[in-house]
Formats: structure tokens, C-alpha cells, sequence
């Protein structure tokens, strides 16, 4: 057996009394715990760090760009889920763009469409939605005035913020585009400096227009953006380019406030959002492995190993040709969901062998979807569709994307992920704003229940979560990661809960990913395990998880809230700037 040393990194759980929050930019942090401290709620505190995302890390999230909160209002004793997905311009058909064929190997997209239309320029972009969800948050349920609380976003962007190692590397990463985008060069490329160079850490980063934009929403509300001025702005630029967007489409878009989706697992309350996201792919896995003594199994052994991945095959198997915006396809949301489902799946498990023999098959969700008992419908009340939906892998694994959690002295709480676009498209000069080319995220061919069609919401990877026990919550989590979002964060539910531990354990603990053609296996754990788990599954790659842009896992935080205690302890990614800070 050979012996080699492991890099085995981690931070300080942060532990506090008054509240706690939890953000993936320092900077973004610092806002969300200043309006806690100037007695705001924990609404006000993610809605003030939500807009400063927009500021210091654009290329995660964008102020024209889409995500999900979960609240939880501890004087009304509920939790609400606010769905700010991005939906089509109304004029979307499912014919609108030429597919050419299917998309090469690792591409972003199932669908290889001419000029790469659903990705860059006018014809990708997508209703903006972040402003309008943000602004509705606070409305409905922050304290402080909204000036006040958009006042850090405002500062950082017209007064600047210093970069990081973090906006370095991905300017570094990037430069071959930006520079051929004036208007993004101009700010990201500070201080007159040569077109081939980027800013170094500690450089001043300032954006005067967004700065503008923000202060003007600040005071005018979502009408800033939506109507007016900037509003035709946006929509003259996507014309120009050929675009479908149009006035009503911006001046009609409202985001959805509804009781979230839930299912029980064991003692607990698991809650997602009830959007096209990839909260329903997180409650099925967890419906499916309810059925197993997971603690007998211990920790990421690899008999523990083998049945998430087994589990979570399913799940994706039923997400790529189930799962659609259910306002629009006929998806059977509710028999994905139901126990009975979930306990026919467990029966096809197999964990003496494994389901993925040497050589079977190219796609492994197509092997699960053929399994006789991949049929939702059975167990939904809606009728069965005349025609099924084909199956397809989830159209984007590019992670722009963010994540926050906070909690207040009332232990009110939020989890919200959110993301945007921060690459070659759309640009409307003099407003701040990055337009999203969010079209990507359907499958640009009809037939399937993600296909394009109008004021559709695309289907998404984001899957902020939150864990009751006893009807109050205990855990707070979400990601960014694309669509490792959904293994990562399960994962870091099941640490938590099955297997007791703190929340920065929890989310420093080793782990896989299933959601993608093959299964990726942290290089830290132990050569028996990885041995064992290539035994039994073809496709395997063991992959290293590093500081970067991205990694090659999801990158998860959290709060735990302990009522015998009294105490709030916070979790962050070990790899990136992420922080929690408390009071």
C-alpha cells in the first residue's frame, strides 16, 4: 500500500450569539453584518450583501441576472421562497435558433447552435431578474430603509473596491475577451495600464455607472431599471443586435413568493425552492437515500460513496428528462417527490455490485432512465402526457454563480443563491448593467421539457436549501458550483445530519460529484476508498480540489443554529475568499 502525504486545508468556524453571515467576498460580508449591527433584520443584511455582489465579483452574479431566497420569518413562524429566476422574452420559440448538432465533448451546451446564439449576443439574453428579486425581498420583509441598506454597494462601486487574488485570476483567466469588450476593459483594466496586463491585488476597481444605477435604485425602487431611461436603454441594445426582449417583457417581469418545496427526511424538514432549480434534484436524492442505514455505512467509506453516487445517478437521471418550468411542460413534480417513488428507486439499487459495468453505456442517466421503475408519472396526480419528453444532460456546467446565508438576534434567516453573466454580450453603454444571455440554459431544440418557449423560466442549477427540526430552522446552506451545486450541498446536509458534525466540518469533509458523465472523486481520500469505488464504477476520474475561479467541486457555506445554546455557528469554502462573520 503506498503511503503519501494530503493537503488537508480548513478555517475556523466562526461562532456567535447575536447574528451571523456568511458570504463568498469579504467585502460583501462586511455589509450584511452592518446592517445587523444597525439593528436591521437578516433581510436587510442579504439584500445589502447581495448587492455588493453585483459590485466586487460581477463575474459570479449580476444586477440583470437571476437567483432564489429562502426566508424564514421567525415572528410569523413560516418560511417563504422568493423565486427570482430569469424567464424567455415572450416572443421565444422553440425553433428560434439553428441547432447544427449535438455539442462536442465538454461543451456548455447539449446543442451546438449556430454563432453560438443562446450563449453571446442580443439573441441570448434573458428578462433581468436579480434587481427586481432583491427589491421585492426587502419590500416585503426588510426594516431599514432601502438607501440605507443598498448604501455599501453603492460606496464600492462608485468609490471602488481594492481586488483581490480572487478578481486577479479571473481577469488573468479571462483576458483574451475582455479586451475585446471596450466597455468591460475600461473598468477592469484600471490605471492606464497595457492592454495585456490585468490589475494585480490591491488595485482600485471603480464603476461609476453601476455606482449611478445603484444609487438611483436605491431611492426610486426596481422602477429604476425596469422603466425609463435605462429600461429603453436595454431594450434598444437588444434590438439593435437582432434581440427579442422587449419593453413589456422588462416592465411585466415580477418575481414569485410561495411556500417552498419540502420533504421529510428522518426527524427533519428538508426545504428548496419551488422553481426549475436544482432544489427538486436535491429532495429526491435525499428521498431515495432516507431508504438506507447511511451511519452503518460510516463516513465516505466507500460502500457510503458508492450508494450517494448510485442515488444521485437516479435523480439526475429523472432531472434531465423530467424537469422543466411546470408553469409551461407537464413535469410530475409531485410524484419526483413522493416517498413511494423514491422507495421504488432505493430497490434498484444494488450495493453489492453497482449498476455501472466496465464498457456499458456512454451516458449513465440514459442506463438509469431505461430502469422499469423510472416512471414519476405513476405516482403524480396530474395526467400523463401524450407525448414524453426526450432526455438530455443539463444544458451548462459553467459556474457564475454565488451563494449567502445570514441569520439575526430573532433568528429570522435566509439562503439565497444567485447568479449572472459576466462575458461577451449584451452591454447597454452608460448603464452598469451586464446583460445575461440566460437562454443558454435551455435546450435550444423542442422536445424536451426545458425546451425554449415563451416567458418560460430556464432550468437551473442553484439550490439554496434550509433544514427545520421542530418547525424552527437548524441549518442554512447553498453553493456555487454549477451543477455540482446539487451532490455538494446534499452531501453537506447528510454530514450534518447523519453524521453530527459542525458545520465547517461539514463543509471541509471530502467529497464526490455524480451530476456530470463521469464520477469525480476528491484526490484526498484515502487509495483504499478510490480503489473500491473504481472496482465498481467505469467512469471515474479523481480530480484535485485547489484554490481558483471555480474547482472542480461545489464550494458550500452555511449556518448552523443551535437553540440549546443559544449560539449560531458559521461555515465557508476553504478555497476561496469566502467568510463568515458574526456577532
Amino acid at each position: 500500500m503506498v503511503l503519501r502525504s494530503r493537503w488537508m486545508p480548513n478555517k475556523e468556524e466562526v461562532t456567535a450569539r447575536e447574528g451571523l453571515v456568511t458570504a463568498m467576498q469579504p467585502q460583501c460580508a462586511e455589509a450584511g453584518l452592518k446592517m445587523l449591527k444597525l439593528g436591521g433584520n437578516a433581510i436587510d443584511a442579504g439584500v445589502a450583501m447581495g448587492f455588493c455582489n453585483i459590485v466586487v465579483e460581477p463575474y459570479m452574479a449580476g444586477l440583470a441576472g437571476l437567483g432564489f431566497m429562502l426566508i424564514y420569518l421567525s415572528e410569523e413562524d413560516r418560511t417563504v421562497a422568493i423565486d427570482f429566476n430569469t424567464r424567455a422574452p415572450r416572443k421565444a420559440t422553440p425553433d428560434m435558433y439553428s441547432v447544427i448538432g449535438p455539442a462536442p465533448a465538454g461543451a456548455n451546451t447539449i446543442f451546438e447552435v449556430e454563432n453560438d446564439e443562446t450563449q453571446i449576443g442580443a439573441k441570448a439574453v434573458t428578462v433581468p431578474a436579480t434587481c427586481a428579486g432583491f427589491c421585492l425581498a426587502h419590500e416585503l420583509y426588510g426594516s431599514l430603509p432601502l438607501e440605507k441598506v443598498m448604501e455599501p454597494s453603492v460606496n464600492l462601486a462608485s468609490e471602488g473596491f481594492h481586488a483581490n487574488w480572487h478578481v486577479t485570476l479571473w481577469l488573468a483567466n479571462n483576458m483574451r475577451w475582455i479586451q475585446q469588450i471596450p466597455a468591460i476593459a475600461e473598468m477592469w483594466l484600471p490605471g492606464g495600464r497595457c492592454p495585456r496586463s490585468f490589475p494585480e491585488p490591491g488595485d482600485k476597481i471603480v464603476q461609476l455607472n453601476l455606482g449611478r444605477l445603484l444609487r438611483r435604485i436605491s431611492t426610486e425602487g426596481p422602477d429604476a431599471m425596469y422603466r425609463g431611461e435605462v429600461a429603453k436603454a436595454v431594450k434598444d441594445e437588444v434590438l439593435k443586435g437582432g434581440g427579442i426582449l422587449s419593453k413589456e417583457d422588462l416592465e411585466e417581469y415580477e418575481p414569485l413568493v410561495s411556500e417552498p418545496l419540502s420533504v421529510a427526511y428522518r426527524d427533519y424538514t428538508i426545504m428548496a425552492v419551488p422553481t426549475p432549480s436544482g432544489g427538486p434534484t436535491v429532495l429526491e436524492t435525499l428521498n431515495i437515500l432516507e431508504d438506507f442505514d447511511l451511519q452503518s455505512l460510516g463516513h465516505n467509506t466507500s460502500e457510503y460513496l458508492d450508494l450517494f453516487v448510485e442515488c444521485a445517478r437516479h435523480a439526475f437521471a429523472d432531472r434531465f428528462r423530467y424537469l422543466g418550468d411546470w408553469e409551461v411542460a407537464e413535469v410530475p413534480i409531485e410524484g419526483l417527490l413522493s416517498k413511494g417513488y423514491a422507495k421504488e428507486i432505493a430497490g434498484q439499487v444494488d450495493l453489492k455490485e453497482g449498476d455501472l459495468k466496465k464498457g456499458l453505456v456512454e451516458e449513465p442517466w440514459v442506463f438509469y432512465l431505461e430502469r422499469a421503475l423510472h416512471d414519476p408519472w405513476r405516482y403524480d396526480p396530474r395526467p400523463r402526457p401524450s407525448m414524453p419528453y426526450g432526455a438530455a444532460s443539463s444544458p451548462s456546467d459553467r459556474e457564475s454563480t454565488t451563494h449567502f446565508n445570514v441569520v439575526d438576534r430573532d433568528r429570522n434567516v435566509v439562503s439565497c443563491t444567485h447568479t449572472g453573466s459576466f462575458r461577451p454580450g449584451v452591454i447597454p453603454l452608460g448603464t452598469g448593467l451586464y446583460l445575461v444571455g440566460g437562454m443558454s440554459w435551455f435546450i435550444a431544440k423542442a422536445g424536451y421539457a426545458n425546451s425554449v418557449a415563451g416567458w418560460k423560466r430556464p432550468l437551473v442549477n442553484m439550490a439554496p436549501l434550509m433544514v427545520l427540526k421542530d418547525g424552527v430552522p437548524v441549518l442554512s446552506v447553498g453553493s456555487p458550483g454549477a451543477r455540482k451545486i446539487i451532490n455538494r450541498n446534499t452531501q453537506v446536509v447528510l454530514n450534518v445530519l447523519e453524521f453530527g458534525m459542525g458545520i465547517q466540518e461539514a463543509i471541509a469533509a471530502l467529497t464526490v460529484d455524480a451530476s456530470g458523465r463521469r464520477t469525480l472523486l476528491d484526490s484526498r481520500l484515502p487509495t483504499d476508498v478510490v480503489g473500491r469505488l473504481k472496482e465498481k464504477r467505469h467512469q471515474v476520474d479523481v480530480v484535485e480540489e485547489q484554490p481558483g475561479m471555480t474547482g472542480n467541486f461545489a464550494r458550500p457555506s452555511g449556518i448552523l443554529l443551535d437553540y440549546e445554546t443559544g449560539l449560531l455557528h458559521g461555515g465557508v469554502d476553504v478555497f476561496r475568499p469566502a467568510i463568515a462573520l458574526g456577532l
